[in-house]
């Protein structure tokens, strides 16, 4: 087949045909609308697309959509009609066509024209309805978005909500402690205010005695005295009435206090009583662990019983059967003699055997009881094997505590006695010496420092009177019990507590503690206090509270 032609409304050539017919008349022949009937029925065949659709025409099913918007609809079957435009018509069936239309009667081609309207009609209408598929569509999509945009929004919006929350907080507890300290202030004020204005009152009070008092001798002046007065008791009554706004703002405040300390203290028992519940929580679970260990041992001892009682059973049983057996033997030897006896006897076996099997079941139900009881406290004790791995975990870590805590105290008391070997004399820190001799080389020589460092220098080196005055630190001949050494600006890195002063009062006394037994004591009270943190674990170990669970579980 040759390329297919895409044509988008009837054919002018054949119009123009069509219009030379009517002008000359009709020349209709059988064979011709043949023909065209033949072309017209053949025509949906060479316009069939490769795959098939079952569905009414016109459908939104049989119309895919074009990526540019353009729509390729499926012609429908022969009778009815056929889309003049975006339809895919082979060059042959149009030239065919052509052929054929132009010896076609006026009928034809008024059928063929409304043909090709009413398919016109049909692709519009197929038109309109992807244009509609399209817009539901794209509604759709813009819904989708809008849903998951204002789901962003609300997830931002909860996310700012906790932060907001969360400075709230902070500044609450800021402006809680500023109120406080704030408060503190206020009532130091009032309180040197009520003061200021009772001793004001107790003044205005004497005054208005001695007023009183002279009145008598002054009965001239009555008048004036009774303004003043009368002027001096408003303001009295001014201050009283400050003064008992003041306490009332006070009592206020107080009570607020008061109110404030109540509510944290109800928080801290909470918080303790919640604790306390906790490590309730943890004996119980222990307690329960205990018990269910307990309970699994009995019940293991009762399924071996059980066990016990199903195997004597069964050996009963296999021991009536055997005893059955011999006494069908007998019945066999002795017949008709012995019937009556084997009769009885096989009762009271059939009997036994009934016994026996209900004795079995029994043992069979007390056995499915029992194990489901062990599943229950498989169960249980799968719930509680987690809070036996974190006391095995703490229990580890208390062990490494104690085993670095042993170690520690063992090279504290081997240091100790390395020390005590030695002569304090020959222990001198050499670092300490170094940076004060730096610094001595460092200085001016009119630098007062100088001659400090050099006196510091001394000091740790316990130099005697000699040396001293060789080094130019005293006068020859001068006593030096009154030379004061100045407190050095120099400090030095060393865990050696008050290191100057031992220093500084070495050179006074020798009889005080040297560098070496300072060192000496600082590790001795090292060594108590590790041995002092080995025993805390311990006893909080032994104690129940050191086996509770953490808050997270």
């Amino acid at each position: 087949m040759s390329d297919p032609v895409q044509s988008t409304g009837p054919n002018p050539k054949s119009k123009k045909k069509n219009k030379k017919k009517k002008g000359g008349g009709p020349k209709p022949g059988n064979q011709d609308n043949a023909a065209i009937d033949g072309h017209a029925n053949k025509a949906p065949e060479f316009l069939e697309p490769d795959d098939e659709d079952t569905g009414p025409p016109g459908s939104p099913a049989d119309t895919p959509i074009d990526v540019n918007g353009d729509s390729e609809e499926k012609l429908p079957p022969s009778g009815d009609p056929v889309q003049p435009s975006d339809t895919v018509i082979p060059t042959e069936l149009s030239n065919g066509l052509h052929t054929h239309t132009t010896k076609a009667t006026e009928s034809g081609e008024d059928d063929t024209e409304s043909r090709l309207e009413a398919m016109a009609r049909e692709r519009d209408d197929l038109k309109a309805m992807v244009a509609d598929l399209r817009e539901s569509l794209e509604s759709i999509h813009k819904k989708h978005e809008e849903d998951l945009g204002g789901i962003r929004e609300e997830l931002e919006e909860s996310q700012s909500a906790r932060e907001h929350a969360e400075s709230q907080y902070q500044k609450l507890l800021g402006k809680v402690n500023t109120i406080r300290s704030q408060l503190t202030e206020r009532l130091k004020g009032d309180a040197e205010e009520l003061a200021q204005a009772q001793e004001k009152i107790k003044e205005l009070e004497e005054r208005n005695e001695e007023l009183e008092s002279s009145a008598d001798g002054f009965r001239e002046d009555l008048q004036t005295a009774s303004n003043d007065n009368k002027r001096q008791s408003e303001e009295i009554a001014d201050l009283r009435n400050r003064a008992s706004l003041s306490q009332q703002n006070w009592i206020k405040e107080r009570d607020e206090l008061i109110s404030r300390e109540a509510y944290a203290r109800e928080e801290f028992e909470t918080a303790r009583q919640a604790m306390l519940d906790w490590e309730i929580l943890a004996t119980e679970e222990r307690s329960k662990k205990e018990s269910l260990a307990d309970r699994v041992g009995e019940l293991e001892e009762q399924l071996g019983t059980q066990r016990e009682a199903y195997d004597r059973a069964a050996a009963d049983r296999d021991s009536q059967s055997q005893t059955v057996e011999s006494l069908q033997r007998a019945l066999k030897d002795i017949q008709e003699a012995r019937k009556k006896e084997l009769r009885e006897m096989v009762e009271q076996s059939e009997t036994q055997l009934g016994a026996l099997r209900k004795q079995h079941e029994l043992a069979e139900e007390e056995a499915k009881v029992a194990k489901q009881e062990l599943d229950r406290t498989t169960k249980e004790l799968e719930r509680a094997t987690p809070f036996e791995k974190e006391v095995k975990e703490k229990n580890l870590l208390i062990g490494k505590l104690r085993h670095e805590a042993v170690i520690l105290n063992d090279h504290l008391t081997k240091a100790l006695r390395f020390l005590k070997q030695r002569k304090p004399e020959d222990m001198v820190d050499r670092q300490l010496v170094t940076n004060h001799f730096l610094q001595f080389l460092a200085l001016d020589r009119s630098d007062p420092k100088k001659f400090q460092v050099l006196q510091l220098t001394a000091a740790i080196l316990c130099w005697d009177d000699e040396q001293r005055e060789r080094a130019g630190l005293s006068r020859p001949g001068a006593s030096n019990s009154t030379l004061r050494v100045p407190m050095s600006p120099f400090r030095r890195t060393s865990s050696i507590p008050s290191l100057t002063d031992a220093s500084l009062q070495g050179t006074h006394s020798p009889s005080k503690e040297s560098l070496a037994e300072l060192w000496s004591d600082f590790l001795e009270r090292e060594a108590q206090e590790g041995s002092n943190r080995s025993r805390r674990p311990s006893t909080a170990h032994n104690s129940p509270a050191s086996e509770k669970p953490p808050p997270g579980l």
